[in-house]
């Protein structure tokens, strides 16, 4: 496409494409690695989210078991959840897609509210 003789700016922005393309290509094909590596991790990773107020771990292994509330299970929740207060002081944090494993009360309290996108 031709530009105007008057675009100095375009004109200028064309040439510096034209200059740099293969640094351009290698950044996007970096950019499309650290997305995909991103994408596995939401995945594939599950978050221990099971003691309120305290940053979710990842945790290698999942098992169910036993507490004082009732058995964990993994779920992923549809949207970004920020400071979600459930009884008095707990507070949970959750990012859309991520697998955490959690209380079955905390998982019973998400699927009410519409926040479950399915318990694993």
């Amino acid at each position: 496409m031709a530009r105007n003789p008057n675009d100095v700016t375009g004109r200028k922005r064309d040439a510096l494409v034209a200059e740099h393309i293969d640094e351009i290509q290698k950044r996007s094909e970096e950019m499309s690695l650290a997305t995909a590596e991103a994408q596995i991790k939401l995945e594939t990773e599950v978050l221990d989210a099971t003691k309120p107020n305290q940053p979710a771990i990842v945790v290698d292994e999942v098992k169910i078991v036993g507490n004082q509330e009732g058995e964990t299970v993994e779920i992923r929740v549809i949207t970004d959840i920020e400071s979600m207060t459930l009884g008095a002081g707990n507070y949970y944090s959750f990012k859309a897609g991520q697998k955490y494993k959690v209380t079955k009360a905390v998982a019973e309290h998400l699927h009410e509210k519409g926040y479950l996108a399915g318990v694993i």
